[in-house]
């Protein structure tokens, strides 16, 4: 049986697509079957950086009720890892309903290994929708206090609305001298601390190539700790919500 994972934040732009990418590939490198999915259905980056940027049919048209989510998956150019894209046009973001989300996504559970879920962020209508489709869920910041306490607070909504918190990435630390060292993010988040992905150019660079670093430099230090997040979650997923259920 699979495991539906969500990944969240509190802050727009602390790196949920760039986790959802790279975790999916390289959990995908490891050879389990992955179904990753672009719940951000304002923003709608996930298609692009997972290269399918042209899809016919998306999540948008799932949710508006015109296809059916087996015709919004599309095979990915990575092994193993497969996607449903978002539309990127107002029009569908009009008629798309994401009260649709959980019941569109949660059955699909027993054909994938892994379905990892970019989520909006923050705690609105359409986030939550998202974020509730997941069984589990993957918190991710900045090493900055207001991200840190932004993303503490839609973790504990969430466990409260009984997902199983895996913990949290630590993304792009060391880009500053003021960063929030991991020990004291691990305390204020009060959920474990998954990894520590650093500050590293290349994600920068594989971000503007359009292609996930796993995949672009796989021997770079962003790399390497996505490569890590994937071996811990595979160690722990699914365990921690059966322990929970």
């Amino acid at each position: 049986m699979g495991r539906l994972i969500s990944i969240a934040s509190g802050k727009g732009g602390t790196g949920k697509t760039t986790t959802t990418a790279n975790l999916s590939i390289a959990l995908g490198k490891m050879g389990y079957k992955v179904l990753a999915i672009d719940a951000d259905l304002t923003m709608a980056n996930l298609s692009l950086v997972m290269g399918i940027d042209d899809a016919e049919t998306t999540i948008h048209d799932v949710l508006a009720g015109t296809a059916q989510i087996n015709d919004a998956i599309y095979a990915t150019s990575y092994d193993n890892v497969y996607l449903v894209p978002a539309a990127v046009d107002w029009e569908h973001v009009i008629r798309a309903d994401p009260r649709r989300l959980p019941g569109t996504i949660k059955p699909l559970k027993p054909h994938y290994d892994f379905i990892i879920i970019d989520c909006p962020a923050g705690l609105q209508m359409d986030a939550m929708n998202a974020m509730m489709s997941g069984e589990e869920v993957i918190l991710v910041t900045n090493p900055e206090i207001s991200c840190i306490t932004d993303t503490m607070k839609v973790g504990i909504v969430l466990k409260k609305a009984g997902l199983a918190v895996l913990g949290f990435v630590l993304n792009r630390y060391g880009r500053s001298d003021n960063d929030i060292p991991p020990d004291v993010a691990e305390e204020v988040m009060e959920v474990p601390l998954l990894v520590v992905v650093p500050e590293d150019p290349k994600v920068r660079e594989a971000t503007l190539e359009g292609v996930p670093v796993v995949e672009y430099a796989p021997d770079s230090d962003g790399a390497k700790a996505f490569y890590e997040l994937a071996e811990t979650v595979v160690r722990i997923a699914g365990f921690k919500a059966r322990v929970m259920g």
